[in-house]
């Protein structure tokens, strides 16, 4: 069972996320697995690691972020944040994010649990309220940390960071 083990608050400086984006077209049984493992077959983050910096805590994590505008269609990308002049490589698209903060919760549990897990209710409960840019575009992701993402502990279970922009 997934579990909330740890929220926090984080400032993120500005930054530019670089990646892919896809719209509910492109999920297989409702989720995006097979977009991730098109990432890892194609090598589409060591592109990107490239350019990676320490830019602030878990900036070197793949993310996986959502894009939720009243009256528009949903948006998910896979890549990364990197920094402002990062070069965006041919076959990817970027977007550039000013400083803003986000509200963090470390899911803990087995996969697909963990992604299942929704955490606004701790957040509130934290005093951290998700909340729209100035352009009213709501955005969240999920941060997948090297080595708490990617190797399992002694019961199977990983972490996975939810984020909301606040």
């Amino acid at each position: 069972m997934a579990r909330i083990i740890q929220v926090y608050k984080q400032a993120l400086p500005k930054t530019k996320f670089v990646g892919k984006r896809y719209t509910e077209a492109d999920r297989e049984n409702g989720v995006f697995s097979n977009k991730w493992s098109e990432w890892y077959q194609s090598a589409w983050f060591d592109i990107l690691e490239a350019e990676s910096r320490d830019l602030f805590d878990d900036s070197d994590a793949y993310i996986g972020l959502s894009r939720i505008e009243e009256g528009k269609p949903f948006e998910y990308w896979i890549g990364m944040f990197l920094p402002v002049h990062a070069n965006v490589p041919e076959g990817f698209e970027a977007m550039e994010f000013e400083a803003r903060e986000v509200g963090v919760c470390w899911v803990k549990g087995t996969e697909p649990d963990i992604y299942f897990h929704c955490c606004l209710d701790t957040l509130e409960k934290n005093g951290l309220e998700w909340a729209a840019d100035a352009t009213g575009v709501k955005w969240c992701f999920e941060r997948y940390v090297s080595p708490r993402f990617t190797e399992p502990d002694e019961n199977g279970e990983v972490i996975v960071d939810q984020c909301f922009c606040l």
